[in-house]
């Protein structure tokens, strides 16, 4: 199996599945909540720990990618790296009781490491057989879970393959497991979420038939205001250091920019400027020292005179 699948390796041969709970009265956003039949796949998110953007004419994030869910829908979350878009289905997933299987797609994962595999036990009587072992897709399938596959467009064509029945609409999909014969009807329950980052090194265009089974959400870098609050709930820092926070969003915004015009090679996420931060906590290091501390070892080599001068000029 892929070394990517760290997340979502097979459970052993004798777990049984659970499935996600029944549907309830309430709901989160547009998504109708399960019942906590306490599934040990649903993420632990608090929620204070999302921050909802306006992405379309007042609409949010959560409201979109809620409705589509409730639809039946599958979601593609597009945008640079680190923006959330893995976060937010995890968030949506714990706010609604749904079980989470999540496998990083690259060039290496074959469509065994989605479906399962046969495997070599020890029977009853002390004779090796092999035995079926369902993989994240088919879990997720069966039990009514989201199955979120990052980086999508990481995933070469054949894999692809492998999800495009069971994408369809709700009334056909369906799920073929070749080694058995078995036929998976999927779980009313069962959804599919998808992240891209588009034009990011070492990724393919996917075919349009297969695109065209998603409902596409663009998400970008948050408002500079909701990033300095993410930095401050995340650090120590004290809310009087707010400015200085703003002056390294506003710095970050520059290096994005000059990343999507092609002259910066490694993207500044949130991640970052959070560990910039903590490095200002009590005084250990001043704003451009943590700033350079981090990027200059993070950044491709060809980046670094780029980035030292923007600190240099701008901090």
């Amino acid at each position: 199996m892929s070394d990517e699948l760290t997340d979502t390796t097979a459970e052993s041969a004798g777990d049984r599945h659970r499935p996600a709970g029944q549907p309830t009265a309430d709901t989160f956003g547009g998504l109708t909540v399960l019942q906590d039949v306490d599934h040990p796949k649903v993420p632990v998110i608090g929620p204070e720990e999302y921050f909802q953007r306006d992405v379309h004419d007042g609409a949010t994030d959560v409201a979109i990618v809620t409705r589509a869910l409730e639809l039946g829908l599958n979601v593609l979350l597009k945008g640079p790296p680190g923006v959330g878009k893995s976060f937010l289905c995890q968030y949506l997933c714990a706010r609604t009781n749904r079980p989470l299987y999540r496998v990083t797609l690259s060039e290496t994962t074959y469509k065994e490491d989605l479906l399962g595999q046969m495997h070599l036990i020890t029977g009853e009587g002390g004779d090796s057989v092999t035995q079926w072992v369902d993989g994240p897709l088919t879990r997720a399938a069966r039990e009514g879970a989201v199955l979120l596959l990052d980086e999508i467009n990481a995933a070469d064509s054949n894999t692809a393959a492998a999800l495009n029945a069971v994408m369809e609409q709700k009334r056909t999909r369906s799920l073929t497991i070749p080694q058995t014969g078995e036929t998976i009807t999927p779980h009313e329950q069962f959804r599919v979420v998808a992240t891209a980052n588009p034009g990011f090194q070492g990724t393919y265009e996917l075919n349009d038939a297969f695109e065209d089974r998603f409902r596409h959400v663009k998400l970008d870098y948050l408002p500079t205001d909701l990033e300095v609050e993410v930095i401050l709930q995340r650090t120590d820092l004290a809310a009087e250091r707010k400015e200085e926070l703003r002056e390294l969003v506003e710095f970050a915004g520059r290096l994005r920019q000059a990343y999507a015009d092609g002259e910066l090679s490694t993207p500044i996420t949130t991640r970052g400027l959070v560990r910039i931060a903590m490095y200002i906590q009590d005084d250990f290091m001043d704003l451009r020292t943590a700033t350079r501390s981090e990027l200059l070892a993070r950044v491709d080599a060809h980046d670094e005179s780029l980035v030292e001068t923007l600190i240099d000029k701008q901090l």
